[in-house]
């Protein structure tokens, strides 16, 4: 059970919601390394987002993005467009985020393309979350940012480029208006979908986290020539 203040248990929550869009961390291979024809799309995975006041909180999220044309040939440019991510909240979760609707952030990071220049892009989205009263038993998607992001030119130096997100981003979130509204900034970690130590009694509280070693760059679009 969570031992904390409801509205700050949420605020937490719904960082870890969004905690999927973009990472600050170095991912764990070289920018120069050949891409492997193995890599698959990563799909599902695990954000843990840690808080020094609140009870940590791990969810589910998938981000997607495409690459266009998709087979890049070698010393072509090509796009990467349609940069987003879905998130599930909780039903009741979701019905309690409610009350402090609209919600608003800002997340900030680095997304790295694996096989093209240049190898790295920054990247900073705003949002404004509006969750409706009566959120439905499969729970609230949330989408960020609302529409798929264009990430920019890039020119191929492989037959594959690989799209992925480093390990980390940093998120700042505003919970409710005026004199109660709540502000924090925190930094998540993506973690493989069904981690071990993810083993939470509800869904969306997390137990301990896993060594960063075991951190991912999840994948998240793929050109093959």
């Amino acid at each position: 059970m969570v031992r904390h203040s409801l509205a700050g248990a949420f605020v937490v929550c719904l960082v870890a919601a969004v905690a999927a869009l973009v990472t600050l961390a170095v991912p764990s291979y070289s920018a120069n390394s050949q891409v492997s024809k193995r890599v698959l799309l990563t799909g599902r995975y695990q954000l843990y987002c840690p808080d020094p006041v609140e009870t940590p909180i791990v969810l589910h999220a998938r981000a997607t993005a495409r690459i266009i044309p998709v087979k890049p040939a070698a010393k072509h440019r090509f796009l990467v467009s349609g940069f987003q991510t879905e998130v599930t909240f909780p039903q009741g979760v979701a019905s309690a985020l409610a009350q402090m609707s609209p919600i608003t952030g800002k997340v900030t990071g680095t997304v790295f393309v694996v096989g093209a220049t240049p190898r790295n892009r920054p990247m900073a989205e705003s949002f404004v979350a509006v969750i409706p009263r009566s959120v439905p038993a499969a729970g609230f998607n949330f989408w960020v940012p609302a529409r798929g992001a264009g990430l920019g030119t890039f020119t191929a130096s492989a037959n594959t480029a690989v799209v992925r997100e480093a390990s980390r981003f940093r998120l700042s979130l505003t919970v409710g208006r005026g004199r109660n509204a709540q502000t924090r900034v925190l930094t998540c970690t993506a973690f493989a979908d069904a981690t071990r130590d993810f083993q939470p009694s509800q869904p969306w509280v997390g137990t301990k986290e896993p060594p960063f070693s075991e951190a991912i760059t999840p994948v998240i679009a793929l050109g093959r020539s």
